[in-house]
């Protein structure tokens, strides 16, 4: 079967389509529609572009592509954009269809997803069995960081035709995950994550009569103490019962982990690869105590910053009390939110301007803004068990190249910066977002509790050096035992 020339006489029959339809809808609609995007795509999928890995064709007489995920009922960051069931009105997902069809016809595949309620005993116990029943694994960063750890992943850099190289693999997860010249999990454009960014209230700046953040950004000003300014400058006891709870108005919500965010944006990590790819740890610096000393100043007096992390606040009837934390930010409870800009649907209704900008600087002559990956973030991976690397190549790295010209126009394009945003800046900075992404293997791997026990924790009650130097050793150890566990010596003291 050629299905090479079945792709290319399907598309180019779907293209004849399009000649005679879209003039029809121009007429009847009186402009230019997004089927012009559409358009040159399908165009973009016959000719290529500079991106194209031009894998040559392979008939897998019907086989089943299988991603094994988490069930939604056992884990709230579940897996989107993978299978789509038809053509339908969301345009992210009719653009998951149509590269997924591309690819069947392609491969002569379908695609399935297998949804576990405990996917890393799920990944144990088919690994252990030496027969699995799926090619690529979609989890949490630090679920899969459990499961490389335990030699159940395999190494993508060995698979022949994935090249991370290519901008549709995340470069910064390749440079910053890397474990010696092995990687085990990534980012990559058929997963759009976004790493942290922060989401703020226009109309609240403007009642309070405060600095916009894109003025400071404008002016190099956007730092962790004019951030503290912002924060600080809105208290509302609104039902003056004299308690400061869900019911009332703050310069900011607060998660344990939005102390780690704002320390990584001030360019410091827990850890940084030397040039052999070991995690040396580096978290600890005068700057670090500063920078932790700040944190703790903004988020450490209730009347300004509601910690959802410390609350008992209920879900309301939503899927968990973040959503229902982010549906109160769209009821001007809160000036800022800090999430990452995929969160951005859940905003859709906001009846006032948002603007979403990255994480504050340290200080202005910082030169780059940082954003920080989460540990929460969905990865992908394959189990070390695969049983035709040569097959699982071919589709994942097709499955990103179609993705970027498919799927990531259609999510990035027209939902992010501008179904829901609305103003070009917002567009412009979620970007640099995207774009300053790090990711840290100390966040994922744990080594000796530096994320849970150091980083993870209520800065308002947390001395980081005190803990910082009751865990150093237990730190140290695990990271050169984490790194000879992958086959790859430790350097010499």
């Amino acid at each position: 079967m050629n299905t090479s020339k079945s792709v290319l006489t399907k598309i180019l029959a779907l293209l004849l389509v399009c000649c005679f339809v879209l003039p029809m809808a121009v007429a009847c609609n009186g402009g230019g529609t997004g089927d012009d995007t559409t358009a040159a795509y399908e165009t973009e999928i016959v000719a290529g572009n500079e991106n194209d890995p031009k894998i040559p064709a392979v008939d897998y007489e019907g086989y089943e592509f299988t991603y094994l995920t988490a069930a939604p009922t056992s884990d709230p960051y579940y897996v989107e954009y993978i299978i789509s069931e038809g053509e339908s009105s969301d345009l992210i997902m009719d653009a998951v269809y149509r590269r997924n069809i591309v690819l069947e016809d392609k491969y002569n595949i379908k695609f399935a997803q297998t949804e576990a309620t405990s996917a890393q005993a799920e990944v144990r116990a088919q690994v252990m069995s030496g027969n699995t029943a799926f090619d690529a694994i979609m989890l949490r960063g630090g679920y899969m960081a459990n499961l490389a750890r335990e030699k159940l992943l395999y190494n993508l850099n060995d698979l022949e035709w994935v090249d991370m190289t290519k901008p549709y693999w995340d470069q910064n997860t390749a440079r910053d995950l890397a474990v010696g010249n092995a990687l085990y999990f990534t980012n990559c454009d058929m997963n759009m994550k976004l790493p942290y960014g922060l989401f703020f209230n226009k109309q609240m700046i403007e009642d309070n009569q405060l600095t916009s953040p894109y003025t400071y950004i404008d002016n190099n000003e956007w730092t962790i103490d004019n951030f503290g300014k912002l924060v600080k400058s809105v208290s509302v006891d609104a039902n003056n019962d004299g308690v400061y709870d869900e019911n009332d108005r703050y310069g900011a919500t607060f998660e344990h982990h939005n102390a780690v965010c704002l320390l990584y944006a001030s360019g410091i990590r827990a850890t940084t690869q030397d040039a052999t790819g070991y995690p040396e740890l580096t978290l600890m610096s005068d700057k670090t105590v500063a920078a932790y000393e700040k944190i703790k100043d903004i988020f450490s007096d209730p009347t300004y910053s509601y910690c959802l992390t410390c609350s008992t606040m209920d879900a309301h009837g939503f899927e968990h009390r973040w959503d229902y934390a982010r549906y109160l930010f769209t009821q001007d409870y809160y000036m800022f939110h800090v999430t990452s800009p995929t969160a951005i649907d859940q905003f859709a209704d906001m009846e006032h301007e948002f603007g979403i900008v990255p994480l504050p600087k340290y200080e202005s002559s910082q030169e780059e803004y940082y954003s920080m990956q989460s540990w929460w973030t969905i990865m992908i991976g394959c189990p070390s068990t695969l049983k035709d690397p040569d097959r699982t190549g071919r589709i994942l790295e097709d499955l990103n190249y179609y993705s970027s010209i498919i799927v990531t126009p259609k999510w990035f394009d027209e939902m992010l910066t501008r179904k829901y945003t609305r103003d070009d800046e917002s567009e412009k900075y979620v970007q640099i977002i995207k774009d300053s992404a790090v990711y840290d293997m100390a966040l994922y791997f744990d080594f000796g509790g530096i994320r849970t026990k150091i980083l993870d924790v209520d800065p308002a009650k947390a001395n980081i050096s005190t803990n910082y130097a009751k865990l150093r050793k237990a730190i140290e150890s695990d990271i050169d035992d984490t790194f000879n566990k992958f086959n790859a010596a430790a350097p010499t003291a």
